[in-house]
């Protein structure tokens, strides 16, 4: 638990440091271009735990205590007497064009960050599962539109898709703004096409405090289990198994005589066989015994269930097929960016539909996350790998440019508004007008935040 929390923390740290420095950082060699003077370059709010000054301009570079955030402060009438021989480049001096241009540099620059790492991303190479139906319950969508066990998913509404990650995305997208997909699939050797209704699903529906309900699960996916038989790893000491002989290494081919097709099959059996005695024809060594076994009683989601006390794992009877499940998806550099580029562009038309629909109450707030959910997710995608932290850095930093570019006083976005009145007027506007529109912006920012730590808390309580 403490070590999940600590590299939680970590990872939430590092994600931070990296989007936040580069945010700033364009803001920075935007106003060093334009030949204003920039006074501080900090990493986090309030006290600051380290400084140090730089350069000609003597640029205090500041690590602060709350890394939500930063700010470049630069050289301006506004905020303090500006000497004379300095007022050229003081910020509130230049012009509209310039001035549009440091503002709007700080988003830009997480957008280019964003495109890095997806690039790097795909050239590291992303391990990925391949769509490939299971046994499909009956109430599935995907059963309803007539696809069966073995179809393997190649598009949704002509667009291609190679991974599960690829399937959920696309059908994310789809069921926002269409009652129905168009699936093409691949059925031994052959494509086939067929409608995948919604049936009036709300992929951004959802309770406060919960989780983002998953599209795949909504709609009935089942992964596709090769058969495979039970291999037992380990024996909890008094259980049922460790009374009855069984043994790490043991591999159960039969139960009560009969086959079953794969682990799961077989915890589903053993599980509905509480209190009745079994006989299990394993596998030992090259021999086979008989061993006779009676699953204990216990109790799960208010249901009783058998349970023998193993840790199993699947032993494939087509290792093969098993193997065909997973594919790494790996471009070259060319090739690199124009997947950085489709990405980018996927998540950003998603982000803004999500908004879109915020604002009109057809999504719910439950698609908020805020810093506890992104430092659980930094931890995760850390322990994944190079390739899954990568993108889960891409994701974070696109989100934070598109954030700063909602029009919302107080934001980069708020900021750019300003500038596109004061150029339809032809003057500034007002410092009455500005003070009540960064009032309201603190607000709406203050009850965002709000909003985002309560769905944190209660999805932590949950």
């Amino acid at each position: 638990m403490f070590s999940s929390i600590l590299i939680s923390v970590i990872g939430f740290l590092l994600t931070i440091a990296i989007l936040v420095a580069f945010h700033e950082y364009g803001h920075f060699w935007a106003a060093r271009k334009i030949g204003v003077r920039v006074r501080t370059f900090s990493i986090g709010f309030g006290r600051t735990l380290y400084s140090r000054h730089f350069g000609a301009d003597q640029t205090e570079f500041r690590l602060a205590l709350w890394p939500l955030g930063g700010y470049v402060r630069m050289l301006d009438e506004r905020e303090a007497p500006v000497d004379p021989a300095e007022q050229h480049r003081a910020f509130n001096r230049q012009s509209l064009a310039k001035r549009a241009f440091v503002v709007a540099a700080g988003p830009i620059a997480n957008i280019i960050l964003a495109l890095l790492f997806w690039w790097l991303m795909f050239m590291v190479g992303v391990q990925a599962v391949v769509p490939k139906l299971g046994d499909l319950p009956a109430e599935s969508a995907f059963k309803t539109a007539g696809l069966e066990r073995g179809d393997v998913l190649t598009a949704v509404d002509g667009k291609p898709v190679e991974s599960i990650s690829d399937l959920r995305l696309a059908l994310i997208d789809a069921a926002i703004t269409r009652e129905k997909a168009l699936i093409e699939y691949q059925r031994d050797g052959r494509i086939g096409l067929t409608e995948l209704a919604f049936n009036g699903l709300n992929p951004l529906d959802g309770r406060i405090g919960e989780a983002p309900r998953d599209i795949l699960q909504t709609l009935g996916f089942a992964f596709y289990n090769p058969a495979s038989r039970a291999r037992i790893e380990g024996v909890v000491p008094d259980s049922p198994a460790d009374k009855a002989g069984l043994q790490a290494g043991d591999i159960v081919n039969q139960i009560e005589g009969d086959d079953y097709f794969d682990v799961n099959e077989f915890i589903n059996r053993i599980g509905a066989q509480a209190g009745n005695p079994l006989v299990l024809s394993i596998e030992r060594e090259g021999r086979i015994e008989h061993v006779e076994i009676t699953p204990e009683a216990d109790i799960a989601n208010g249901q009783t269930v058998g349970r023998i006390g193993v840790q199993l794992s699947a032993l494939p009877d087509n290792p093969d097929e098993l193997r065909d499940l997973f594919i790494t998806q790996r471009y070259g550099p060319i090739e690199g960016i124009g997947q950085a580029i489709s990405r980018s562009w996927e998540m950003t038309t998603l982000t803004y539909q999500v908004f879109s629909r915020l604002l009109t109450g057809q999504a719910s707030i439950s698609n908020l996350s805020g810093p506890i959910s992104i430092a659980d997710y930094a931890g995760q995608s850390l322990l994944l790998g190079l390739s899954t932290y990568l993108g889960f850095l891409a994701l974070i930093s696109l989100s934070l440019a598109i954030l700063n570019l909602l029009p919302i006083p107080m934001l980069d976005g708020g900021h750019l508004l300003m500038y596109l009145i004061e150029a339809i007027k032809g003057s500034p506007v007002s410092e009455v007008a500005q003070e009540r529109a960064a009032r309201i912006g603190l607000a709406l920012l203050g009850t965002f935040m709000v909003l985002v730590f309560y769905n944190d808390i209660a999805r932590l309580m949950n």
